[in-house]
């Protein structure tokens, strides 16, 4: 009887040292599993960009959509007009030494993107960039990683608008009301800003699609740079022209009409806006 006593305890023990062996090894694999698919996802090697963006980085988000393998995200860490702010930044595909971004904007449930052509040469510099060799350069240094960052606007006394950053908000139009504004730095006439200018109705962004919003005009060159200038007391935008000169031949003057409404439309309901038209044209005198 004590022989099968013993007998019984030593299968037990055996039992019992094989199961606990399996269990290790089975542990010592799953983790080798979780370390290799945290390849590549988790960093902490990141250095400051430019005062602005902190050192931190945080693993990849899967609640956005798709990205790209060839991508970095920017998530800004405080919301920006009640928005909840990521960006996408991947290479152009019209040119390779630019790196783009498709941003999106979140707030009360409702999302929506927006696309500029050149992030990185607003979220990364502090003056004008040899984009041709820093973007390739910005991008294999954050490629595939996740930046958190503090969204800065830096201003200049010369410039009504803020510069090197990828998108404002600003009353472009004298209602009151700030519209979203997506810049396109080093994209307009002589490395000035180029601007998409949108008025954001019941969560959605519409285009102001109009002069002096949006012209494409042999004499002048892109849409809205950061030439015109903006009276807010006279509630009026001077644009001189041509764009990109060494000198002007005239300017147009644009003001609230007192006739007109701009209508948008969203989910079946309109909305009444400022409609900005033409007062005046002014052509210098030439000194030919």
């Amino acid at each position: 009887m004590k022989l099968l006593k013993k007998k019984y305890i030593k299968i037990c023990a055996g039992t019992i040292g094989t199961f606990v062996v399996a269990c290790l090894a089975l542990m010592l694999i799953c983790n080798q599993i979780v370390v290799n698919n945290a390849k590549g996802k988790v960093f902490s090697d990141i250095d400051s960009i430019n005062n602005k963006v902190s050192e931190s980085v945080g693993p990849m988000d899967n609640s956005i959509d798709t990205i790209e393998t060839d991508s970095f995200i920017v998530a800004y860490r405080q919301p920006i007009n009640g928005y909840k702010v990521k960006a996408v930044a991947k290479l152009a595909e019209s040119d390779v030494d630019i790196i783009s971004a498709d941003l999106t904007f979140t707030k009360g449930g409702q999302s929506f993107k927006l696309y500029t052509q050149c992030f990185g040469d607003t979220l990364f510099c502090k003056g004008r960039m040899d984009y041709e060799f820093e973007n390739p350069e910005l991008f294999k240094k954050y490629k595939n990683k996740t930046i958190e960052a503090d969204y800065h606007i830096c201003r200049d006394k010369d410039y009504q608008m803020p510069i090197y950053t990828p998108f404002f908000f600003k009353d472009l139009d004298f209602d009151g009301i700030e519209e979203l504004v997506i810049v396109h730095h080093s994209m307009a006439v002589r490395y000035h800003e180029g601007y998409d200018v949108y008025r954001i109705v019941e969560g959605s962004p519409v285009l102001i699609d109009y002069p002096p919003y949006n012209v494409w005009r042999e004499d002048s060159g892109f849409g809205m740079t950061d030439y015109p200038e903006f009276d807010y007391k006279r509630k009026t935008i001077s644009c001189p022209y041509p764009e990109g000169e060494r000198s002007w031949t005239g300017h147009t003057v644009y003001g609230v009409s007192k006739t007109r409404k701009d209508t948008v439309v969203v989910n079946a309901r309109k909305h009444l806006f400022n409609h900005i038209e033409m007062i005046k044209d002014i052509k210098y005198a030439s000194n030919n």
